[in-house]
């Protein structure tokens, strides 16, 4: 579907890896969807069974747990007492463990839709939803103000001051403009202060050659090491580690996330999963469970 948002392009990615892996992919979406990867038939969340696939794969706990072959992905955060499957599949090690789980997937990219360039420029990117306090957009502010360096903010919207103090909202971009900006940039803040999940914006920026700076929350530790970025424990910390960007190289950052999150590598790990399930076995030893909130701001100064 044109427009598609975050939770699109990931299932857009797994059927394009199935596909090239010789699955058959049927995707049940909204009407007018289009998928060269798959055939793509009408939701009806009354009739899933009816698709006759061997396994159906969902992107959210359906509101009874299915008797059928079946994997459910989590994106988000849960919530106490939310319900979940046994055989559910998370975004990083670090969710899986905060659900008392072990079944997780990193998310994988397709490449070819982001740009790389050798040289950058001096500028920040802070790319994540402007909107959500957690994403910390006034943090990623605070730290270009305090490196005097230009900072573009890629996500959200804002009318007033733009461009004050060097400071520039681009707003909701498509792909290429997006690639764009990464492709040039110094390096991505990433100063979030919740749990995160995964981190699309982070493998994003290293696939075009961006280092990142981010905090220590969630998967962050997965996805940044000392080769392509640093994980601050501290926004002090992390205003420091901005006289480093240009240390970093541009073809190792890249390197790394071909390496690690690529979507062939992505829906390979999904079929390993696919064929457990198929095999009768179960992805979790244990029912996933949130005991505490996951979803709370935490302390990052």
């Amino acid at each position: 579907m044109k427009g598609y948002g975050g939770t699109e392009r990931l299932v857009w990615w797994i059927a394009k890896g199935l596909h090239e892996k010789g699955v058959k992919v049927v995707l049940s979406c909204s009407a007018g969807s289009e998928c060269p990867y798959a055939e793509v038939v009408p939701f009806n969340d009354q009739e899933p069974r009816k698709l006759s696939s061997d396994l159906i794969h969902y992107f959210n706990t359906p509101p009874e747990i299915p008797d059928y072959p079946h994997l459910v992905t989590i994106g988000g955060n849960g919530k106490v007492g939310e319900r979940y499957s046994i055989n559910t599949v998370f975004v990083s090690q670090n969710h899986a463990y905060r659900h008392g789980a072990s079944a997780f997937v990193h998310n994988g990219i397709d490449p070819d839709e982001y740009r790389f360039e050798v040289n950058r420029d001096r500028y920040l990117v802070f790319l994540a939803k402007a909107a959500w306090s957690v994403k910390n957009v006034k943090g990623a502010i605070r730290v270009a103000h305090r490196s005097s360096r230009e900072l573009h903010i890629l996500g959200g919207s804002k009318t007033f001051f733009n461009g004050w103090r060097g400071i520039f909202w681009e707003g909701i971009l498509d792909g290429d403009l997006k690639a764009r900006w990464l492709s040039r940039a110094a390096g991505l803040l990433f100063p979030v202060r919740w749990h995160e999940p995964f981190g699309i914006a982070v493998v994003e920026a290293l696939v075009s050659g961006a280092p990142v700076l981010a905090s220590p929350f969630g998967s962050l530790p997965e996805l940044v090491n000392s080769e392509v970025g640093k994980i601050c424990l501290t926004e002090s910390e992390m205003i420091e580690a901005v006289e480093q960007l240009e240390t970093f190289s541009p073809s190792v950052c890249r390197d790394w996330a071909l390496s690690k999150f690529h979507y062939k590598t992505m829906a390979e790990k999904y079929i390993s999963y696919y064929e457990k399930v198929l095999s009768g076995q179960t992805l979790n030893k244990i029912l996933p469970m949130v005991t505490a909130p996951t979803g709370q701001m935490l302390d990052f100064k």
